[in-house]
């Protein structure tokens, strides 16, 4: 057994493989051009391919690899890992090895005979996602001017580091600014400024910085918000004790007997056992869907039998109204269900302890805020590879409306920062350290002075109507951020001290400022989004079970917020900017993925959901919103750009074939990102799936039928059957020309020829052909060629079929609106003439 490493490179699902792990041979294939595919066998493969090759994952993926490593030759540099981050849930581990690991394993496997590095391997993975705590970390200088001292200045860095390779990111150089936070906490405690200073280092940077943002949420919420969660907390925990209480008393056979005897008991004993009962029923129902669909032998007849009786024993106990008189049969099923349900309300007493001590610690920290008034809070952003430190109240966190202005709250704070940094520069002997970039220029932005795009705490306090800025290293594309590469070696240490010593004498210049602001602020845009998320159960026409464990990736505009609901189905997001601030919804994603395989569980239902549910429009700045899950399978499509114009296709329509209507249950990942050229599909087990694509409404660009001999309108792609549409754009043009051969064929029928279409048809034809020849030939290079144009061809073709019968109808239509008024009038002519 060889440790590698799993990568953090899908934005949703987790890179994760079922228990037995992926098994294949293992193929180097340089840096994944398609052309380095070639001539070797990539179904059912374990690639290794170079991490400089760009997307070039996706070539793997579509070919039907099953898993990808890659092989890093100590290139530091974090673009390699993030060109990679894939928004789309798939699933299609991937994993991080070293070249000294890789030569220790397989040598020179650049020159292996065929590429192949073994023959057999087998790679495990158990990456899930769960609830993790982290901590904000303060502490309070007080000042010592005993008339400033009551105004307050929080001086906030993060200390912890992004990891694209888990376990991984040793964070040398992204550990400037919480070491500069600690070398101020030093140099202030031995000088304490006029005004107190209050030290916070901050948690969660790498998740929007949600450590800041959840700051900042506590001295922000009104504490009449504060007290009503509590009252919900305490409301939850206080019902499940007393579930729970009466479930251990029943869990014994006398307990059992004694409570069934007291029908009001009874009657508690029903209520209780009865949600967890549907559910029981629920995985049992989708149990017998998934046997009905394999083919029927003796044993599945009898595991069929065995599941069908215990659901309708179940049932039965449902629809029963009191437990007094159960059989000795139900009774046994129904105590076999109590320790689940004790289970359940335990999670919910644990929740709702956790989230009343995170509330206890946020007022804790809102009473030392608010017992002092607030005067600036200042943000580090630091490293040690640029050439001077600015001021920014902006970032790349909150997509901002241009008609957003600060220019006057922050105009006594700029110039409070230019004498304080002119006087610094000159005592440490640093001339030119600090730049002037709080107020915007038409010819130097403050854009310009980042080589990177980074989410900047400023930013959060900003937002929530505070003076905030964050203090950012200028010119430094921090490249080695997050990648394992970080390391000590690499930090320039010289340059990072004198930074560190500045960035000291600056905040203490602040501290004794006479004043840092006017009575102007920032106008408040700081909002919490709540969801409750529920299950819909199979059979059941109201989703009234919580969906707990789900996970929620939420999009502001590139922004990504993650959270998971709780035992009760309850998430929260907090800090994300209202309508006066964005034109940007809160576009929400949620899935449970199996914490043992990775697999998809269950999606949103998007019907029953609605679209002003998942994507929130942030007119207050508390948002409320429900969401309805629904059990499901995945099925992802690849390569999805148009083949004659490269642009993003997001307009889609799916059909469940064994209706020819639009599926009752379903939800597809976002394919309006403009960044991802895949989709995922999430249907119920069972559905057998048709769609079309496009990027316009007014014609269809992509159409998958799932076309057989004999049904050129195609039986729809089994979902059970499909988890991926490898070559999905080989798939596109066979299914598009089977459906376009017989309407050509039709038009021909009855007179109707077209010269350009029956040409195009030859060449779509010819092009299909050479696909299937090329991916024979394992030439994978030809294959997509010949797949996009034959799919390009099907494209063209299906318009002008669509226009020619279209021109047919409309002719038909003209000569009746025609023939009609004339038949008509000579009807009434030779009716008159012979009456006469």
């Amino acid at each position: 057994d060889v440790p590698v490493c799993p990568l953090h490179l899908h934005a949703l699902s987790p890179e994760a493989t079922a228990p037995e792990g992926v098994t294949g041979p293992l193929v180097y294939v340089g840096s994944g051009t398609l052309k380095e595919f070639n001539e070797k066998t990539i179904a059912g493969a374990v690639v290794l391919m170079e991490l400089d090759s760009g997307k070039n994952w996706l070539h793997a993926a579509s070919l039907g690899a099953r898993a990808l490593i890659y092989l890093d030759r100590n290139t530091p540099s974090k673009t390699l890992f993030t060109e990679k981050v894939e928004l789309t849930p798939i699933r299609f581990p991937r994993f991080w090895m070293p070249l000294d690991q890789a030569r220790e394993l397989f040598g020179g496997f650049e020159t292996a005979p065929g590429h192949v590095l073994a023959e057999h391997i087998r790679l495990t993975s158990g990456n899930t996602w769960e609830v993790a705590e982290g901590q904000n970390i303060y502490g309070l200088i007080t000042g010592s001017d005993p008339r400033l001292q009551e105004e307050l200045i929080i001086l906030e860095a993060f200390y912890d580091s992004k990891a694209f390779v888990p376990g991984r990111s040793p964070g040398a150089d992204e550990s400037c600014s919480i070491a500069t936070l600690l070398q101020a906490a030093r140099y202030l405690k031995q000088a304490p400024p006029a005004r107190s200073i209050l030290l916070v280092a901050t948690d969660g940077h790498a998740q929007s910085l949600a450590g800041m943002r959840e700051m900042i949420w506590s001295i922000r919420v009104r504490s009449t918000e504060i007290r009503k969660i509590q009252r919900t907390l305490r409301s939850a925990a206080s019902a499940a004790n007393k579930t729970r209480n009466l479930l251990k008393r029943i869990s014994a056979q006398s307990g059992w007997l004694e409570a069934a005897s007291d029908p009001e008991t009874a009657e508690q004993m029903q209520a209780v056992l009865a949600e967890r009962i549907k559910t029981e029923v629920d995985i049992l129902s989708r149990e017998l869907m998934r046997l009905r669909l394999l083919e029927q032998t003796p044993e599945t007849d009898t595991i069929i039998k065995a599941l069908a009786e215990r659901r309708l024993l179940l049932r039965r106990l449902v629809w029963r109204s009191s437990f007094a008189d159960l059989s000795e049969e139900e009774r046994d099923a129904a105590m076999g269900l109590v320790p689940l349900a004790v289970y359940d309300q335990e999670a919910i007493v644990s929740d709702a302890k956790r989230q009343q001590d995170h509330l206890r610690s946020a007022s804790a920290f809102r009473a030392v805020v608010k017992s002092k008034e607030l005067a600036a809070v200042v943000s580090l952003h630091l490293s040690s590879h640029g050439n001077g430190i600015g001021a920014f109240n902006q970032g790349w966190l909150y997509p901002l409306k241009p008609t957003v202005d600060r220019i006057n709250a922050y105009s006594m704070l700029d110039e409070v920062l230019n004498q304080s940094a002119a006087a610094v520069e000159t005592a440490l002997q640093l001339p030119g350290m600090y730049r002037d970039t709080l107020r915007p220029s038409r010819r130097r932005p403050w854009q310009s002075y980042f080589l990177d795009r980074p989410h900047l705490g400023g930013e959060v306090s900003s937002l929530a109507g505070y003076i905030g800025i964050t203090l950012a290293t200028v010119h430094d594309g921090r490249q080695l951020w997050g990648t394992p590469h970080d390391l000590p070696e690499h930090v320039d240490t010289a340059y990072a001290a004198k930074q560190s010593a500045f960035v000291c004498g600056l905040i203490r210049k602040l501290g004794h400022a006479p004043a840092l602001h006017t009575d102007t602020f920032p106008r408040n845009g700081f909002s919490t989004v709540t969801g409750r998320a529920n299950f819909l159960r199979h059979g059941e026409l109201f989703a009234d079970q919580p969906a707990p464990g789900s996970v929620m990736l939420s999009f502001q505009h590139l922004t990504r917020y993650y959270s998971m609901t709780d035992a009760l189905g309850v998430f929260r997001i907090r800090g994300v900017a209202d309508s006066k601030h964005t034109i940007h919804k809160v576009i929400i994603e949620g899935y449970r993925f199996d914490p043992e395989t990775g697999e998809t569980r269950w999606a949103i239902h998007k019907k029953k959901t609605g679209k002003d549910a998942y994507r929130v429009k942030m007119q207050r700045r508390a948002m409320e919103t429900d969401l309805i899950m629904f059990t499901c399978k995945s099925l992802t499509l690849f390569n999805l750009l148009e083949p004659r114009t490269f642009s993003y296709m997001t307009k889609i329509d799916l059909i469940d074939a064994r209706r020819e209507a639009p599926p009752l249950k379903y939800w597809w990942s976002r394919i309006d990102t403009r960044s991802s050229v895949l989709a995922s599909i999430y249907l119920e087990s069972g559905t057998r799936l048709k769609m079309t694509l496009s990027d316009t409404v007014l014609r269809k660009k992509l159409i998958l039928t799932n076309a057989a001999a004999g049904h050129p309108e195609g039986t729809g792609y089994l979902v059970d059957e499909w988890p991926f549409l490898h070559r999905t754009e080989y798939l596109v043009a066979r299914d598009m020309w089977s459906l376009l051969g017989p309407r050509i064929a039709n038009l021909e029928k009855n007179g109707i020829f077209n010269e350009k279409i029956r040409t195009l048809q030859e060449e779509g034809a010819g092009a299909l052909a050479a696909a299937e020849q090329a991916l024979e030939d394992r030439r994978y290079d030809r294959f997509f060629e010949s797949s996009k144009r034959a799919w390009a061809l099907a494209s063209r073709v299906y318009d002008h079929v669509e226009k020619t019968q279209k021109d047919v109808l409309f002719g038909v239509l003209f000569y009746i609106a025609l023939f009609v008024p004339f038949a008509f009038c000579a009807e009434r002519l030779l009716f008159c003439y012979s009456n006469i």
